[in-house]
């Protein structure tokens, strides 16, 4: 199941205003089963969770041939009721679904969900069926959700619509999820079971015929019972609604996780720059995820472990400083080694901690962070909560967050079943009572048992399962506190350049060599835009012959660069299209005869207009900085390792703009390439400030150059300690319509 997509910034759903409020819908009174068979496996599993629905009233079953389902009266049809049903659960073949929402619709009822599939992901046909129902659905004022989900489980008030299992002892609690999968949502409730995690709200969208994925959260954003969201996302239907109900989200502090899975390249015809091959769809929704403040997760389990704990801390924690005490030496070098890439601390034991902890902790015990409890354990249960006391006590100002890895979680009540609890009861006392965060983490991945659930949940905490979920649960905690201020940064645009423009297709050189349908002039205005951005540019001159290309080079100054110039040649390296360190005017005549002849070789539809000639820069840190213009979200920054290295080592890092210049250090220190900008083996350290401010420039030439832009990139930006150049550009046009196109003898459109 996968939700369509509209174009960002389209008209208005029909009947979208009723969609705003779906408090109502989720919580039904009287539903009707319409379907309902003996045969069917979906009604006995939706009957199985309707008659654990405490909010539910009446149950109406139809079926049209049989008076009873289930041992349980069933109608014709709606008409046979004294008054319309609040909703009416669909479970009938694809080509009756539209007859039945219009019957429906015709005896009063106006919310549906729609279990049946086959419609609007089964080709034309289901298409065409799924189109009819919109129009129904417009018509009569209608809300419905799906077709082709598996419905919804409502645990706040108490409403069970789901065509699959609902497991036993599921608990209601205060985490919201919204499922473009229906099939995976049975794992998200039974993760949610085995670890504690208590759901106010699960909601399938299907094919989002009319109630979207947005819409859902939307819901979740108003909803008093939710404190964090958990999303399973395939596809964002309208970017526009999602960035505003995610920009709401993070100003009512109310914390959203997604999962988005598929990665599709844009495609090198989408643009013809090296981004178009770095950022696909995937890579591109995350960012702008991101950039809304959504902490991005990479599996079902750390989906659910990491908005358990954010439903916990809901502003995130303050920092990546761990203190750990474990019971194992074993798990203390495993938390370790997955702290270290998530890029947490474990600042050491220091000071009067130090010396609490000596005095507590058995004469063998090596005192150390992170902190083994040893054995001793078995003997003294309380000695970890006592550890995670005194960290509270002398470490609040060093340390983020507590992991507590030392608690046995009870299998069955046994014997000393209060003695256990009262355990328990003084742990979460000291949990509320901790100025630092205490986190309580498995060694594995495993189910509570039905005792464990009942500790949990009478002293209400959170689980995280296992190391590597519990440490990834940890880190998407820590980047919603890094996300959320840039989600509520200011958002006001770049300023673009006036008074000059440029349009049409160019690929070519800062120097402004272009060739085709540009002219000099246009290329000329592109080098001054380039420049007036705040994009430093070395001096070039453009030689047709080898002749030239010797004049401009001693003009110069040796050594220099020779690079071909032709529109069909986007990428020179690649094709022998680069000549570096030409030291003498002969040389310069030699390799411009050859550079010129390798191309053509390699190339030979290639029309080459000369070559640039440049003076050759010593070797330092190469970047790729580029916007490109996503179909999905808009303009993209992308800055990354540049030259040659671009595409081997894909290290980039994606923002959509406007990005603030203040940000851009920051962003570059992402990049495995930031190490070179710091000196490296002698070098000189870059100057991050006129760095960002050429990586600045290229937004606001991409904003200059309006919204035909597809993408514009410079690759490489030199970095040479104070200086910074841009060596090479590319400027990529989205090409107009017929109609649109500039006559070229009359020169109007």
């Amino acid at each position: 199941m996968s939700a369509g997509k509209d174009a960002p910034g389209g008209p208005e759903r029909p009947n979208a205003a009723l969609t705003r409020d779906l408090g109502g819908f989720f919580a039904p009174r009287r539903v009707a089963l319409i379907g309902a068979s003996e045969s069917s496996g979906w009604t006995r599993l939706v009957l199985a969770g309707t008659d654990l629905s405490a909010g539910l009233d009446d149950v109406v079953l139809v079926n049209p041939r049989r008076g009873t389902v289930h041992g349980r009266r069933a109608v014709p049809s709606l008409d046979a009721l004294d008054a319309p049903v609040d909703l009416a659960f669909v479970m009938v073949g694809p080509d009756h679904v539209a007859d039945v929402v219009e019957q429906a619709l015709a005896a009063g009822t106006r919310d549906f969900v729609v279990l049946s599939a086959g419609l609007g992901e089964a080709g034309p046909r289901g298409e065409e069926r799924q189109r009819r129902l919109v129009e129904l659905c417009a018509a009569g004022g209608a809300r419905l959700l799906g077709p082709n989900v598996s419905g919804f489980v409502n645990a706040t008030d108490g409403v069970r619509l789901f065509g699959l299992p609902v497991p036993d002892g599921l608990p209601a609690g205060r985490v919201g999820v919204v499922m473009q999968s229906g099939g995976l949502a049975t794992h998200v409730l039974g993760l949610a079971r085995s670890w504690g995690t208590g759901l106010s709200l699960l909601v399938t969208t299907g094919n989002e015929a009319v109630i979207t994925a947005t819409d859902a959260i939307g819901h979740l954003v108003d909803d008093e019972a939710t404190d964090v969201i958990a999303v399973f996302l395939e596809s964002v239907r309208d970017p526009v609604a999602f960035r505003a109900t995610a920009l709401r989200a993070a100003e009512r502090g109310k914390p959203i996780v997604a999962l988005h899975v598929g990665s599709s390249s844009l495609g090198r015809e989408a643009a013809l720059s090296h981004t178009g091959a770095l950022v696909g769809d995937h890579a591109s929704t995350v960012a702008a995820l991101e950039d809304l403040g959504v902490v991005p997760v990479r599996s079902i389990e750390d989906l659910v472990a990491t908005a358990a704990l954010l439903g916990r801390h809901p502003r995130g924690l303050r920092g990546r400083r761990l203190a750990v005490v474990a019971a194992s030496g074993g798990a203390c070098e495993l938390i370790a080694d997955a702290a270290e890439p998530l890029d947490f601390t474990l600042p050491p034991f220091a000071g009067p901690l130090a010396k609490a902890l000596v005095e507590e902790m058995p004469a063998f015990a090596d005192v150390q962070n992170p902190l083994d409890v040893t054995g001793f354990v078995v003997k003294a249960a309380d000695l970890p909560f006592t550890a995670t006391r005194l960290v509270a006590e002398h470490g609040s100002d060093d340390y983020d967050v507590t992991i507590l890895q030392s608690v046995v979680l009870p299998a069955a009540p046994g014997p000393d079943e209060d003695v256990v609890r009262a355990r328990f009861g003084r742990l979460a006392q000291a949990i509320r009572d901790s100025p630092v965060p205490v986190v309580l983490q498995t060694g594995a991945v495993f189910a509570l048992s039905p005792f464990a659930l009942e500790i949990v949940r009478e002293n209400d905490l959170v689980i995280l399962p296992g190391i590597a979920a519990g440490m990834n649960a940890l880190d998407g905690s820590a980047r919603y506190a890094e996300l959320l201020p840039r989600a509520l940064r200011d958002r006001s645009p770049v300023a673009p350049v006036t008074g000059g423009t440029v349009s049409g297709t160019v690929s070519g050189t800062v120097s402004g060599t272009v060739s085709g349908t540009v002219s000099g002039a246009a290329a000329s205005e592109l080098e001054r835009l380039l420049v007036e951005c705040g994009v430093p540019v070395p001096p070039s001159r453009l030689a047709r012959t080898a002749d030239e290309a010797a004049e401009a080079a001693a003009e110069l100054g040796f050594p220099v660069v020779l690079k071909v110039i032709s529109e069909d040649v986007p990428h020179k390296s690649d094709v022998g299209g680069v000549v570096l360190d030409l030291r003498d005017p002969d040389a310069v005549r030699s390799a411009f005869e050859k550079m010129l002849a390798e191309v053509a070789s390699r190339l030979p539809d290639a029309v080459l207009d000369g070559a640039l000639v440049a003076p050759m820069r010593p070797a330092g840190v190469e970047l790729l900085v580029s916007v490109i213009n996503d179909p999905n979200w808009g303009p993209l920054l992308t800055v990354g390792s540049g030259g040659v290295l671009t595409e081997l080592l894909e290290d980039v890092v994606v923002r959509p703009l406007p990005v603030p210049e203040r940000d851009i250090p920051g962003l570059l220190s992402e990049l495995r390439v930031s190490r070179l900008l710091g000196g490296f083996r002698g070098s000189a350290p870059a100057d991050l400030a006129r760095v960002a401010a050429a990586v600045h420039g290229v937004q606001r030439l991409a904003t200059t150059l309006g919204p035909e832009l597809r993408a514009v990139e410079v690759n490489p930006l030199w970095v040479h300690g104070d200086r910074v150049e841009a060596l090479d550009l590319l400027v990529d046009w989205a090409p107009r319509p017929e109609a649109e196109k500039v006559d070229s003898e009359s020169g109007t459109q």
